[in-house]
């Protein structure tokens, strides 16, 4: 049985990567930065797939020994930990860079960068002690060169830290016994993406939101995809990629996404 570690858990795509481990027979350690969430999200796993093979904690990831807190507990109940994803995230209010809130940048910058360093500097530590483990981080918009949405600068910018501080990672532990790969999940509605769109201006929001209806995918779809990539993988480097180039190519032609109303399916007002 593999113990999967998650940071920023209790909703979106974490919590349905939970579900998936739990369903392909692993344990899981839930967290977030508020407790009623961690609570109601192990309780939710404990009733359907058991207390032995749950737990949770809150955390902030900003805060080290909260993220060392972490592991510890995985330990303490479990005894290892296999696989440590990097997914706590915020995102910022679309705005031109010179109007966003300045709390808000240190908020982004301190949850996606600092808080994916944190994570790995302890997880790295712990893996290298106990012989093995796994590393992933979480790509997004910013990652690559061709994705420079208006009003995402900030976000942007800490993604495109973490596609280098994974790259030069995954070189680094050559030599060890850990691995260390990167997911990239496309476009899932999640409630931080609900949160961007819905601070758009009305004409940016509806055009966003055809793109996103072509390329967008529900939390379930994405999140069997990647936790069943992630428990194939024994190779360091691993891009595990939901939406590569051809499948994107392919959406763009397909009648099916273009006429699809994903915000209706979900029914999400924005």
């Amino acid at each position: 049985m593999k113990t999967v570690v998650i940071t920023g858990s209790s909703k979106g795509i974490g919590l349905g990567m939970c579900f998936e481990f739990l369903k392909h027979g692993c344990a899981i350690l839930v967290s977030s930065r508020k407790k009623a969430d961690v609570d109601s999200a192990v309780k939710k796993f404990s009733d359907q797939f058991g207390a032995d093979r749950v737990a949770g904690l809150t955390c902030d990831v900003t805060d080290l020994s909260q993220v060392q807190a972490l592991w510890d507990t995985a330990i303490a109940k479990f005894g290892k930990v296999d696989i440590w994803i990097n997914n706590a995230g915020a995102t910022n209010t679309t705005l031109p860079l010179w109007e966003v809130d300045p709390d808000e940048i240190k908020t982004v910058i301190n949850t996606n960068i600092v808080g994916h360093l944190y994570g790995i500097k302890v997880a790295m530590k712990g893996m290298l002690k106990q012989g093995s483990g796994q590393i992933y981080n979480f790509y997004g918009f910013g990652s690559n060169d061709d994705k420079k949405p208006a009003g995402m600068a900030v976000y942007g910018t800490t993604k495109r830290a973490i596609r280098y501080i994974t790259e030069l990672l995954i070189e680094e532990v050559k030599d060890t016994p850990v691995q260390v790969g990167s997911l990239m999940p496309g476009t899932v509605i999640t409630d931080l993406m609900i949160k961007a769109i819905a601070t758009m201006p009305a004409r940016e929001r509806e055009m966003l939101k055809k793109g996103f209806n072509i390329v967008g995918d529900k939390v379930e779809t994405v999140a069997l995809f990647l936790v069943e990539e992630i428990l194939k993988n024994d190779k360091n480097g691993a891009a595990i990629n939901w939406m590569p180039e051809e499948k994107f190519k392919a959406r763009l032609q397909d009648p099916y996404y273009q006429n699809r109303d994903l915000f209706s399916e979900l029914n999400l007002d924005v």
